[in-house]
């Protein structure tokens, strides 16, 4: 019972993670593929990162009985005005990370599947609403049947690439390409570090399956060792195939798209995915806050939810990726500085 509870804790684990960005290739290359083979070592530093953190993370919410990211900014700040400043900063953060979501189903469908942009945008929402009425066990659910597919898919894909290459690629990669993350070790750091914010929120909803304090620290393990897997198995095709997904928005969709279109659909699918495991994590977590502060009813929550943020996310996919992630990305920063000055004054 307790290894099927931290495989639970460890799906949703990864699906919070994985998103638009991992799963399509394009954090993999901009964090990890430019630096060429060294990047192997970057994502074997971030697995191991993100299992000891989410280890750490997952103990603390099961010893404090955290069960929202309400109470653990309370737990933080003293100060009420603070807290709800803090808590407000997030509250958009996970209402935009779902609408960026929305966006992206809605451009994977009109790009590569075909279809209108609002068809992408109204099934995943159809999808999510589904999910959130049943609350935790639906949350729980998506992830144990998506993420093990995902995983599969994933290694696939990669396998596949690598030996129909026989295991060559661009070693020049690291002399020809500079990066904004410094190099494989800082550019491990960074990535990690920019996941945590969200990470900790949806990981302080998950109380009520941390059982005892084994469950917490496996679950923790064996999601960082299924997000170096995943990343793995992404980094290899981008480094054989780098002249090719140099630049371009969904590499992983280039990749597969050259071995037939019955390919490039299937990875499509992983991707829409990838996007609704995010999607209904962060959605869970945010109407989990509203029902926590306004006691409404949650049906009509998740109805009225889903409903307003289906015109938000036609802004499109790319827009609101391009304004949205560097603004919550500085304030991401400047709460975790707050955070960090509080505990100093604390300890003074």
């Amino acid at each position: 019972m307790r290894k099927n509870k931290a495989l639970k804790v460890a799906c949703v684990y990864i699906g919070t993670v994985i998103g638009a960005g991992f799963a399509s290739g394009q954090e993999i290359v901009q964090f990890f593929t430019v630096y060429g083979i060294k990047g192997v070592y970057g994502i074997g530093m971030a697995s191991l990162l993100f299992s000891l953190m989410g280890a750490f993370i997952l103990l603390k919410v099961h010893q404090h009985r955290i069960s929202s990211y309400h109470q653990w900014i309370d737990s933080i700040f003293n100060n009420m005005y603070m807290s709800s400043v803090i808590k407000g900063m997030l509250s958009l953060l996970l209402l935009s990370i779902y609408c960026v979501m929305l966006a992206g189903s809605g451009a994977l469908f009109e790009e590569y599947f075909g279809y209108t942009k609002t068809l992408g945008i109204v099934l995943m929402s159809m999808v999510a609403c589904g999910t959130f009425l049943f609350s935790m066990r639906g949350l729980t659910y998506v992830n144990t049947v998506v993420v093990p597919l995902l995983l599969v898919g994933i290694i696939l894909m990669g396998s596949f690439v690598f030996l129909e290459s026989e295991g060559i690629w661009s070693y020049e990669i690291e002399t020809n390409v500079r990066s904004f993350t410094g190099n494989w070790f800082t550019s491990s750091l960074l990535y990690v570090s920019f996941n945590m914010i969200g990470i900790v929120m949806i990981m302080s909803a998950l109380y009520p399956l941390l059982e005892n304090k084994g469950v917490a620290i496996i679950g923790g393990l064996i999601g960082g060792l299924g997000l170096g897997i995943m990343g793995l198995f992404l980094l290899l095709p981008t480094l054989i195939r780098y002249t090719d997904v140099y630049g371009t928005e969904i590499p992983m969709m280039c990749i597969a798209s050259k071995f037939g279109h019955h390919v490039g659909l299937l990875y499509g699918i992983l991707l829409w995915l990838a996007m609704l495991t995010t999607a209904i994590a962060n959605g869970f977590v945010f109407i989990q806050g509203i029902e926590r502060v306004w006691k409404v009813n949650h049906f009509v929550v998740c109805l009225l939810f889903c409903t307003i943020t289906m015109p938000l996310a036609q802004f499109g996919f790319k827009n609101l990726v391009r304004i949205l992630y560097p603004i919550f990305g500085y304030l991401g920063v400047f709460i975790i500085l707050l955070i960090k000055c509080k505990n100093f004054y604390k300890n003074e």
